[in-house]
Formats: structure tokens, C-alpha cells, sequence
């Protein structure tokens, strides 16, 4: 057994030094059971006032309007999650507007309001932004998610696609209350549901409401998952078809010459891990693995870079020793290529319930090696020991040993680096991923458009 090995018995757990923390967590976590179940009676209201089932028993939804594929199309692209909100899918939402723009298309992005001063309207990028409601956080699956609250929520998207008449529309998160399922119950067009969500066992609800869930799954026109792992549970329980189509990175901005963050531009090896601070994205087993390279190799620093509800636990889990070489530098948007520029090695230790996770693609086409949890999404990205170095999500001393090795190879990090890069380039820049949506909207909406010339030529 090596040092490195031997480091496992010393790890310090995860703990809070002060008890004001330890209440303040309590007390939040009491406050935030109620406010959950206060949101949980609103969205049954919403839900029941709506009649959620009537999705997929309305055959007056197929009544489409007639489609012209030789043209530039209406594209309605919906998320409960967008800018500010940082994360995954607002990037995704965002990306696919542009590259969508770019075709031609006239793009509108369906969201709820925020706080001020972020309500933009018009992006530069060339797409508008439609808001509904309001975004009111939610806990939820391990995260902090977002519902779009207004009393009237069904009335307002009534009128935005009675008022748009959109000749397709791609909702993300399908299953998600409440935008993407009131959107669904009163579109005029053929609809594109996206899947993002990786569940490991069947939730209860969806156990119970098995039946409603495959009617609405199955009255999209086309689905569109982001990885095989992601679409297999979906496919077994709701008999649904998916194509799988992985999210994109914008790799011209990370291709593009950045300045190095001057604070640690001081000739130290940086960490860097970017993410909400949750308990999903594997936090603990990162400041653990820290505890064990810092003491190997003390001329190296965490960056981590994320906002989220237990931000304060974890930096209150840092010895006094430690927390010089620690830092939390909160969300980064516009910075976040400076930050990948300034890292020598990313770290990606996000759990199991990961279902594709656009930071690890991010680390892959950042230019620098990552060591990354040895989970089925990020196997059906990237080959382990050829592209990326991978670890056990859960133990802590085998991601110390394969940083150790970067530190101690950097050759091989080079190496590793390049060949990300490269895959990077060749097969998940937005570009290359928006033809492939474009192509697949363009099969699914091709025997509406059909339909209506055989109309055309009737007598």
C-alpha cells in the first residue's frame, strides 16, 4: 500500500466547527419543509385548475397549423431555468437559442421572471426572451429547482401561443412543474420534449401517476434525451421513444486567449471545480481528497466556484490550517474561461445522479486535464486513462491518488488535455449538436408538412 493509499485512515470527515452553523442548518432545514409543502399545495392547485389530464386526450391539439419546412421557423424553446439562474440546463436553453438564431430561425426563449435587475428581454445573440410567472425556488431531487408561480399561469400561457403560433416547440425538463407541463397542455403545434434528469429507481409519483405521466410523455412528437443512461429508465417506464442528443460547449470561448485569474497566478498547481454547492456534486468527497494531495503536495489550491444553500456548511467544514488554500468564489458567468484558463487540473466529482453534466464538458474543453467521477454518464462521454482520469465518486483517496499523478505526470496531463480537446472539437461544439436537433426537429415535423401538401393537391 502506498502513501496515498495509506492517507484513506487519516481523512478527516466533514464536520461543523460552530454550533451556530449546526442551528442555523437545522432551523433552515425546518423552515424549508414547510415552504416546500406551501409550494407543493400550489402547484396541485395549478395542476388540478388546469386539468393536467387532459394531455394526450385532446385530439384537437393535433389540428396543426400548415407547416412550410422550406422556410425559416417559429421555434419556442421553454425552461423553468435561464440566466441569471447559473447551471446546466440555462446554459443549454441559451446555447440551442443561439445556434438556433444563427440558422435563421425566429427564436423566442419561454422562461419566468427574476428578481430585477435581470429580466432581459432581447438578447444580443439574436433571440427574444418571453417571461411567464414568476421563478420561486423549490428543493427538490437532491438540488435547488425552480416553478414559475402566478395565479393565472394557465391563462398567460394560453395567450403567449395563442398570440406566437409557433411552428414547433422544444420543452426542456418535460415532467417539470409548471411551465414545461402548462406549456405542453396548451400547445397548437408539434411539441419536442428534452430530457435531462438521470433517475437511478422510480419515484413514488411517478409510480402512482404511471398512466397520466406515459400519456404525456408520449403525446410529444419527438423526444430528445441527453445520454443513453439518462433515456433508458424513461423508456422502460413510459414505453416512450428518445433520440439521444448530448448537450454542447461553446468551445470558441474557451478556445480564445484568456488572461489568468492575477490572485492565483503565483505558481501554485490549482484545483479548480465548478458547480452549485450541493450535495450531489460530490463537495465533500472534493475537500476530503483536498485534505489528502495538500498534505502530499503542499504547493497546491482548491478553487471552487458555485452558489448554492449549504455554501457556509461547506466552507465552515474546513480546518483553520486548510482554509488559506480553499477558496469559494461564489457563481462566475462572463469569468468562468478565465477561471478554466487559470486551473492546471479540473475536478468533476458529481455523484451518480449526473446525467450527462455540462461542467465535466466544460473540463474537457477547457484545454486542461480532469480527473472525474467514474460514473455511466461521464463513461458514455469520455474513455477513462485515454481522455480524462476517473475515480470512485465515493472514496476520496483514489481522486488524490489520480491528481497526485497529474502533479507528478504532466506529460500525461498534456496529453489527456489534447485528447479532450480534440473530441471536444469534433463532436459536442454547439454547432455540430444544433444540426443535429435541426435535423431531428426537421424529421419530426416532415409528415405534418407532408400532410398539408397532400391537402394542397386534393381537388
Amino acid at each position: 500500500m502506498n502513501r496515498v493509499q495509506e492517507e484513506k485512515l487519516a481523512v478527516r470527515p466533514i464536520t461543523i466547527t460552530s454550533w451556530k452553523t449546526r442551528f442555523a442548518y437545522g432551523f433552515w432545514q425546518i423552515l424549508t419543509g414547510i415552504y416546500n409543502t406551501l409550494v407543493v399545495l400550489y402547484v396541485l392547485s395549478t395542476i388540478l385548475t388546469n386539468r393536467i389530464w387532459r394531455i394526450g386526450r385532446d385530439p384537437s391539439r393535433k389540428n396543426f397549423r400548415p407547416l412550410d419546412l422550406t422556410r425559416p421557423l417559429k421555434i419556442g424553446i421553454v425552461s423553468e431555468y435561464y440566466y441569471p439562474h447559473l447551471g446546466g440546463l440555462s446554459g443549454d436553453v441559451h446555447y440551442a437559442a443561439v445556434e438556433f438564431a444563427k440558422k435563421g430561425h425566429d427564436v423566442k426563449l419561454i422562461t419566468s421572471h427574476v428578481a430585477e435587475p435581470h429580466n432581459i428581454y432581447f438578447s444580443e445573440r439574436g433571440f427574444e426572451i418571453i417571461r411567464i410567472g414568476r421563478s420561486i425556488p423549490v428543493i427538490a431531487n437532491g438540488s435547488l429547482a425552480k416553478v414559475s408561480f402566478a395565479w393565472n399561469l394557465g391563462a398567460q400561457v394560453r395567450k403567449m401561443i395563442r398570440e406566437q403560433k409557433f411552428d414547433v416547440i422544444h420543452i426542456h425538463c418535460p415532467l417539470t412543474p409548471l411551465l414545461p407541463i402548462m406549456v405542453q397542455r396548451y400547445a397548437d403545434c408539434p411539441t419536442i420534449g428534452h430530457l435531462h434528469t438521470l433517475m437511478r429507481a422510480k419515484p413514488l409519483v411517478y409510480s402512482l401517476f404511471e398512466k397520466h405521466l406515459s400519456r404525456l410523455m408520449n403525446d410529444f412528437e419527438g423526444n430528445i434525451a441527453v445520454s443513453e443512461v439518462c433515456a433508458k429508465p424513461f423508456r422502460e417506464w413510459f414505453k416512450c421513444k428518445f433520440e439521444v442528443i448530448p448537450n454542447g460547449v461553446p468551445i470558441a470561448e474557451f478556445q480564445a486567449p484568456h488572461p489568468k485569474i492575477p490572485t492565483f497566478n503565483d505558481g501554485k498547481t490549482n484545483f479548480f471545480f465548478i458547480g452549485r454547492m450541493e450535495p450531489r456534486n460530490g463537495i465533500s468527497v472534493l475537500i476530503d481528497a483536498f485534505r489528502i494531495i495538500h498534505r502530499e503536495e503542499p504547493e497546491t489550491r482548491l478553487i471552487l466556484a458555485g452558489a448554492g444553500p449549504l455554501k457556509s456548511f461547506y466552507e465552515d467544514s474546513i480546518e483553520p490550517e486548510l482554509r488559506p488554500h480553499v477558496h469559494f468564489i461564489g457563481p462566475i458567468l462572463e469569468e468562468k474561461p478565465q477561471y478554466f484558463a487559470t486551473a492546471d487540473i479540473n475536478i468533476c466529482p458529481t455523484t451518480r445522479v449526473a446525467s450527462l453534466g455540462v461542467t465535466f464538458l466544460e473540463s474537457m474543453a477547457s484545454g486542461k486535464p480532469t480527473v472525474a467521477s467514474d460514473i455511466a454518464a461521464f463513461n458514455e462521454t469520455a474513455e477513462a486513462g485515454k481522455e480524462v482520469l476517473m475515480a470512485h465518486p465515493d472514496k476520496p483517496e483514489e481522486f488524490a491518488a489520480q491528481a497526485l499523478r497529474l502533479i507528478r505526470e504532466p506529460g500525461l496531463g498534456a496529453i489527456l488535455a489534447r485528447r479532450s480537446l480534440l473530441k471536444m472539437q469534433k463532436q459536442y461544439d454547439w454547432a455540430i449538436i444544433i444540426d443535429r436537433v435541426d435535423q431531428f426537429t426537421r424529421e419530426v415535423l416532415a409528415p405534418y408538412a407532408e400532410q398539408e401538401r397532400m391537402k394542397v393537391r386534393e381537388p
